[in-house]
C-alpha cells in the first residue's frame, strides 16, 4: 500500500494475502464461502474431531420470528437428527468392527475404525451445526466475499460479512493490541446486490418460458445419476444454471431457448456485470461437463477442488427451495456407501428411517414457518435443518489437468469411500467418451466398500 503507487486498487489489494480464523458460523455457510471464491486456501474443521455430546447450533432469533413455537420446533428438528447420530455411531462402530475384523489393539485399525463409523454417521448430521474455518486471501477477495456476503438474503450471511469488514477493514470496531494489516486495502464492501438484481431479473422472464412440470427421477445412488460430456456451449450452460434454480431437481422439458432468449439475458447481464460486478457461479462453464445428484457431504469434500468451475443451486439464495424439496421423503438423500454391503441391510433400513422421519419434519417446519416468517428467513433456517445426507444437483467443469489431478487424489485409498466411489465413476464415463482416458483407468483402483484392506488403509 506504501510502496505501490498508480498500479490501481485491485492489483495491490491482490498482493495482500490475509489469513483469518471464523468461529461458530454453520456449516453450510462455510460450505458457500469456500463455494463463492475460486481463490482460496483453507480448511473447515472436520466432523471427525467434534464433540457432539452438547451441540451448538445456528438458533433462530426472536427479532426474526417472534413464534415460540416454530423456534422450538426447529430446534426439536436438530435435536433429532443429534439423536439419531448418536444412536446409530455407537451401531455402525459395532457393525463394521464385527464385518471387517477390526482388532482395536492394532492403533491403525482402530483408528480406521473410529474414522469411517464417524465417516458413514455424519451424513446424519444438520447443516446447521456451528463450525469453524481458516482462510487465506488477498485483500481483494475479502472484499468481494464481504460485499456479498452483505447483500445476502440471510441474517448469518450478512452477520459474517460485518465480522470479517470489523475485523480487516477500516472499521470504527476497535480491538485491543491488534493492528489491521492492510485495512486501506479492504475497500469497495458495500453490499453488491449485481448477482441478485440480475439473477431475480432473469428468473422472472425464464418463469414464463420453463415447464412447469417438474420431473425427478431417482436413479439410485451417485454414482448412477452422473453424466460427464465434452462440453462446446457456455451460454447454454448459463440457462441450464438459471433453470436449475426454478427447478432444482430437473424440468419435465429442458428450455429450448433462440436468439430473442439470449439477447434479453445478455441486456440483463451486461446491464449488472462489468469488471468489478462479477457474474459468479452462475456463469462459469467449462471445457468438459460433470453433473448429477449427490449429497451434500460428498459436494463438500469436492468442493475443496477450486479449480473446477462448480454451480451448486442449493448455495444460492435465489433457490426455490418447494422445489428442492418436492419428492418422495426417501428420495431425499443418499447414505453412504458402506451400507449397500448386503451384511449392512439391517443398519441401513435405521438409517433410513431416520432421515425419512428426519424429512417429514423438515416439510412440515417448512410449511408452518413461512406463516410466520419470511420466505427468505424460512428458506436460510430450512437449509440448517439440512442432513448432510441431503441429495441435491451439481453441475462442475474442469479441463483435462483438473480431472486427473482430482481422479488420482480423490479414488485414492485412505479418503472417504463415498467420494472416491464418485470420481472413480467420472473416469469411467470419461473412458467411455474417449479411449484417452483408458491408461488412467486401468492403472487405478476400483474403489470397494466390502474391501478390508481398503477400509483399513488411511495412508
Amino acid at each position: 500500500e506504501a510502496i505501490f503507487h498508480g498500479y490501481g486498487h485491485k492489483s495491490v489489494g491482490d498482493m495482500a494475502q490475509l489469513f483469518v480464523c471464523i468461529e461458530n458460523i454453520p456449516m453450510f455457510t462455510a460450505m458457500k464461502i469456500f463455494y463463492l471464491n475460486s481463490v482460496i486456501s483453507g480448511q473447515e474443521r472436520s466432523t471427525r474431531y467434534q464433540n457432539f455430546e452438547e451441540p451448538e447450533y445456528i438458533r433462530i432469533p426472536r427479532e426474526i420470528c417472534n413464534d415460540k413455537k416454530i423456534r422450538k420446533e426447529y430446534e426439536k428438528i436438530i435435536l433429532k437428527q443429534m439423536h439419531d447420530y448418536s444412536v446409530l455411531l455407537k451401531k455402525t462402530k459395532e457393525i463394521f468392527k464385527e464385518y471387517f475384523n477390526i482388532n482395536e489393539d492394532i492403533k491403525e485399525e482402530k483408528s480406521a475404525l473410529q474414522a469411517r463409523s464417524f465417516d458413514c454417521a455424519r451424513y446424519l448430521l444438520p447443516y446447521g451445526l456451528q463450525t469453524s474455518m481458516a482462510a487465506v486471501m488477498s485483500a481483494r477477495n475479502w472484499s468481494e466475499l464481504i460485499s456479498y456476503l452483505n447483500a445476502g438474503d440471510g441474517i448469518v450471511d450478512r452477520e459474517v460479512g460485518k465480522l470479517i469488514y470489523n475485523l480487516l477493514g477500516d472499521s470504527d470496531v476497535n480491538i485491543d493490541g491488534y493492528i489491521r494489516e492492510a485495512d486501506g486495502l479492504v475497500r469497495h464492501t458495500e453490499a453488491n446486490y449485481s448477482r441478485k438484481n440480475s439473477t431475480k431479473e432473469i428468473l422472472e422472464y425464464l418463469r414464463k418460458k420453463v415447464s412447469a412440470q417438474r420431473q425427478y427421477i431417482n436413479k439410485g445412488s451417485e454414482s448412477d445419476s452422473c453424466t460427464v460430456s465434452y462440453n462446446d456451449n457456455a451460454v447454454e450452460d448459463l440457462f441450464t444454471h438459471y433453470e436449475l434454480l426454478i427447478n432444482p431437481l430437473g424440468s419435465e422439458s429442458e428450455l429450448e431457448f433462440d436468439d430473442e432468449d439470449s439477447e434479453y439475458i445478455g441486456e440483463v447481464l451486461f446491464k449488472n456485470h462489468n469488471q468489478h460486478n462479477l457474474i459468479g457461479n452462475l456463469g462459469q462453464s467449462g471445457s468438459i461437463k460433470i453433473e448429477g445428484m449427490s449429497a451434500l457431504c460428498t459436494l463438500k469434500d469436492l468442493n475443496r477442488h477450486r479449480s473446477f468451475e462448480r454451480f451448486i443451486p442449493l448455495l444460492h439464495d435465489e433457490i426455490d427451495m418447494d422445489n428442492e424439496l418436492n419428492r418422495d421423503s426417501k428420495d431425499c438423500f443418499f447414505l453412504c456407501n458402506y451400507l449397500d454391503i448386503p451384511e449392512m441391510s439391517e443398519l441401513k433400513k435405521e438409517y433410513e428411517k431416520a432421515l425419512i422421519g428426519t424429512y417429514n419434519m423438515i416439510k412440515r417446519w417448512r410449511n408452518d414457518s413461512l406463516k410466520v416468517m419470511s420466505e427468505e428467513y424460512s428458506q436460510e433456517f430450512t437449509k440448517y435443518l439440512l442432513p448432510h445426507a441431503h441429495s441435491t444437483r451439481y453441475c462442475f467443469y474442469a479441463s483435462i489437468d483438473d480431472l486427473q489431478y482430482t481422479i488420482n487424489l480423490r479414488s485414492a485409498r485412505g479418503g472417504h469411500i463415498a467420494y472416491r466411489t464418485l470420481v472413480y465413476r467420472w473416469l469411467e464415463l470419461l473412458n467411455s467418451n474417449d479411449s484417452m482416458w483408458y491408461s488412467l483407468l486401468k492403472k487405478i483402483e476400483m474403489p470397494d466398500p466390502a474391501s478390508r484392506d481398503q477400509f483399513i488403509d488411511r495412508s
